[in-house]
């Protein structure tokens, strides 16, 4: 198996894993939802029924009334008999039940409260809320549920609108839980915890192909990069050799003059230093992500200049550049001592002319022979020499 068909098999398994742990978690969601739904409906609706009865036995009395609020808080007795009506809804899950309005600055507050006498909130107290689905009853005009949590224990408030002239005024209320069945409490959680462990070994797998895709993807990388000069190397000239469309570039070969002197005289150490500092200025010359620079072998390089048309007036002068820059860099051997270095080039401005990149790559080099026995330091594109 190659690398291409190894990181394709990497592609698809993230992605499968992807679909995998992305289904199972909108399978869980989903899951999780029914089950509210069904445990609501079950647990729920004969509360509900008797409540909202109580709201419409609660509207009949107040009927004959002309303010619901002012005479509810004007008839100590109006107030003592909806008492008794609300106190009559507490159960053993059923804990609080009241009675509510909103004032004028769209605060709530107790009427009737049905708790035990130590619990018992008085007459205009003041009821702080902690979900805007209260003010839902105003819009609405509807009964509205609010769930608080689910499954070991449902604790629900239940708010049931009582209108007068299409309006609502009071709000009745009631605080309530139920448990569930232990069984079926007992499946859920075991379902629950099986799905997250199963979620949880996907997610651990996909971390573990991600980590090993991207350490392929560097070791990939260096693999096509030289190590001393940090451009890429014959391995990536390899890979890209059959895919470079020859209309879009001009191709150089550089090679530095008199390397071979500089290894004899200074020693492979300082030739190193000339061969990375050399490969550092072509990469600040070039346009990143448009040129490409090669290390060919040894001292010789290879550079595909990007063009956006037949004309290789900005090609040509990248490459003037590069060669300038090479003139004017000094490379030191110590604190005092430097060396200056100078390059030929070999230039093929016309690769589309040409059947594939070899041929096009050997009149380029043939370009640079020429130009280094002319006398180096120049660049020579095709028959014609440019002396710097």
């Amino acid at each position: 198996m190659n690398y291409n068909n190894l990181l394709n098999k990497s592609n698809y398994l993230l992605i499968l894993a992807f679909v995998i742990v992305s289904f199972l978690l909108i399978m869980l969601l989903k899951y999780e939802k029914e089950i509210e739904e069904s445990i609501f409906k079950i647990t729920t609706n004969n509360v509900l029924y008797i409540t909202r009865n109580n709201a419409l036995y609660i509207k009949d009395i107040l009927n004959e009334h002309n303010d619901y609020i002012d005479d509810i808080k004007a008839d100590q007795k109006l107030r003592d008999n909806l008492e008794k009506i609300i106190k009559n809804l507490t159960t053993d899950n059923i804990k609080y039940a009241y009675l509510l309005y909103k004032d004028k600055h769209d605060v709530f507050r107790f009427l009737v409260d049905g708790s035990s006498e130590d619990e018992k909130s008085y007459l205009n107290q003041k009821f702080d809320i902690t979900n805007n689905k209260w003010f839902d009853v105003y819009t609405s005009k509807k009964p509205v549920l609010i769930q608080h949590t689910i499954l070991h224990n449902l604790f629900i408030t239940y708010l049931v609108p009582i209108l007068q002239n299409g309006e609502v005024k009071l709000i009745l209320v009631i605080d309530f839980s139920i448990k569930t069945v232990k069984e079926i409490n007992e499946i859920i959680i075991m379902m629950k915890i099986g799905l997250i462990l199963l979620l949880s070994t996907i997610i651990i797998s996909l971390l573990v192909v991600l980590i090993h895709h991207i350490k392929y993807k560097k070791m990939q990388k260096l693999s096509y990069v030289d190590k001393l000069t940090s451009v890429y190397n014959r391995n990536y000239l390899d890979i890209i050799e059959d895919k470079i469309e020859l209309d879009n570039y001009v191709i150089a070969v550089l090679d530095i003059d008199y390397f071979k002197s500089i290894n004899d005289k200074y020693g492979h150490e300082v030739g190193d230093r000339v061969l990375k500092e050399f490969g550092e200025i072509l990469l600040h010359t070039i346009r990143t992500n448009e040129d490409i620079v090669i290390r060919y072998g040894g001292e010789e390089f290879l550079v595909l200049i990007k063009r956006n048309s037949i004309e290789s007036i900005v090609p040509l002068s990248v490459i003037d550049r590069i060669s300038e820059n090479i003139k004017n860099h000094k490379v030191y051997i110590d604190n005092e001592t430097f060396i200056s270095i100078t390059v030929s080039i070999g230039v093929n401005k016309s690769p589309q002319k040409y059947k594939n990149f070899l041929d096009a790559f050997k009149v380029a080099d043939i370009a640079l022979y020429d130009a280094k026995n002319s006398g180096r330091d120049m660049i020579k594109i095709s028959e014609e020499i440019c002396h710097l």
